[in-house]
């Protein structure tokens, strides 16, 4: 009867608990891509992506800003455009030249949504997900 007893708690505490999580030894790393997109962000999550070639950004873009300043009043803007990391640092700057006037043309449309101009940031740079205009708040 001892032996059943010690034999018992030998093989309960073999036993996993119910909701006990078991690591796996040699854990999955993340793809490439998940890493690029983590990075590309620094962080952040962007309030707005706009796409290059998009017309029709104004209406969202209002909605998206009335409702960060209805957070946080005095909220400063960053329009950032991106282009992905391929290519010659020429290529990069041939992308982001094209995506020029869309995003000033966002940086205006927030403006006049009643952003103070000095709390609208317009900057540049590379990505691993792509070319776009990014909207962050701060």
């Amino acid at each position: 009867m001892r032996w059943f007893i010690l034999l018992s708690v030998f093989v309960l505490s073999a036993c996993s608990l119910p909701g006990r999580q078991t690591f796996a030894p040699s854990p999955v790393p993340p793809d490439m891509q998940s890493m690029n997109a983590t990075k590309a962000f620094d962080g952040r999550i962007a309030l707005v992506s706009i796409q290059p070639g998009t017309q029709d950004f104004a209406a969202p873009l209002k909605t998206a800003v009335a409702e960060a300043l209805a957070i946080k009043p005095g909220a400063a803007f960053e329009v950032r455009a991106v282009t992905d990391a391929r290519g010659t640092p020429g290529e990069q700057a041939g992308r982001l030249n094209a995506l020029a006037p869309l995003a000033a043309e966002v940086a205006q449309a927030i403006a006049g949504d009643g952003v103070q101009p000095g709390h609208v940031a317009l900057t540049a740079g590379t990505s691993g997900t792509g070319t776009e205009i990014l909207v962050f708040v701060k």
